[in-house]
């Protein structure tokens, strides 16, 4: 790739950078330092000589993804699913709710967000997950414990969305790239924090 054709991808890359940051601006109000502060990082970071370029598609994949969890509206688990398991994404979602560990962060994310949270309930849950004929669905998570984080319609416009908080971790979950990125992004905030 000549020198010039460089230039004019980092100059697309930071235009396309700073574009999003209007756009989450818009939705979040970043502070004028938080934003001088994002955009000096993305310079500093396109002038070190081995800055590596990203595709368009993955650039544009990975601004929308983190875009999607600034709102506030529920997002489909069944769509998420349905990228890594096309033909039975609900199973991908009960695979999920199998694992101890998930089912303890839905208890703590419904503790800090739900008044209505049947603690008592998820402590029996608890033991009956060890059963490996139990098998836990969204809408038995949701009755049992009386949750909100997480909603199950079925029918033809059914499906199961949850929180924006939620639906990251089952993302995370399915996708090792995207769980390496956001981990990523909090340490590059550590470091600069630091410095």
């Amino acid at each position: 790739m000549g020198r010039a054709t460089k230039t004019e991808l980092l100059w697309a890359y930071a235009i396309t950078r700073e574009e999003f940051l209007k756009r989450v601006n818009d939705k979040v109000e970043l502070h004028p330092e938080e934003w001088e502060d994002i955009r000096d990082t993305l310079f500093k970071a396109m002038s070190k000589e081995k800055t590596p370029i990203y595709e368009p598609k993955m650039n544009a994949f990975l601004e929308q993804t983190v875009y999607k969890y600034l709102q506030d509206e529920p997002i489909s688990l069944t769509d998420i699913a349905r990228r890594f398991e096309p033909e039975n994404p609900s199973y991908l979602i009960q695979s999920w709710l199998r694992s101890r560990n998930t089912i303890e962060f839905l208890g703590e994310w419904e503790r800090n967000n739900n008044k209505g949270f049947n603690e008592e309930a998820f402590q029996k849950l608890l033991k009956d997950v060890r059963s490996p004929s139990y098998t836990l669905t969204p809408k038995r998570w949701t009755e049992t414990v009386n949750a909100i984080g997480i909603e199950s319609k079925r029918g033809k416009n059914g499906g199961t969305m949850a929180h924006p908080f939620i639906a990251c971790d089952f993302e995370m979950w399915n996708d090792m790239q995207f769980r390496y990125e956001v981990l990523k992004y909090f340490v590059s905030l550590r470091v600069e924090l630091e410095n």
